[in-house]
């Protein structure tokens, strides 16, 4: 049935084909082309050890699992552990540091995006453009449809 996902399991939605980025946390993660970005809101709710986002110069960072090679220790981090930490972060970081050690916490922008709620299976997706089109067998046909 098309709402066993949406009831059971929505927060294991990663993406919407034509959705123009993916979900994080119910947070659209900028980089489609839908525009959007993650909220402030969505950032917040991530603010434990376990679950540590910050935002840097506009983008979303998920640092949990570098907070323990953070050579400042864990502490400094955690302390803006789901907030804007981009004043105190520039004020000690040379303005390549996440992209030489940590590019693979970056995971979107933030952004006024609105969340992704399952839409009923009938509705195309936002920016989608109406119905999908055929798999043709490989990505990169598929892109060129």
């Amino acid at each position: 049935p098309p709402d066993v996902i949406p009831k059971y399991a929505p927060d294991s939605v990663i993406g919407r084909i034509g959705g123009g980025g993916a979900v994080a946390g119910g947070a659209v993660v900028a980089g489609g082309g839908g525009g959007g970005g993650i909220t402030m809101e969505e950032v917040a709710k991530h603010n434990t050890k376990t679950d540590c986002w910050v935002v840097v110069n506009g983008e979303v960072l998920d640092v949990t699992s570098f907070l323990g090679e953070h050579p400042g220790g864990e502490l400094a981090i955690l302390t803006f552990a789901g907030r804007d930490a981009t004043e105190e972060f520039n004020m000690i970081h040379p303005p390549d540091v996440i992209g030489k050690y940590a590019p693979e916490a970056i995971i979107g922008k933030v952004g006024a995006a609105t969340a992704i709620a399952a839409p009923p299976a009938a509705a195309p997706a936002a920016g989608g453009g109406g119905e999908a089109k055929a798999d043709k067998g490989d990505l990169l046909s598929n892109h060129q449809a």
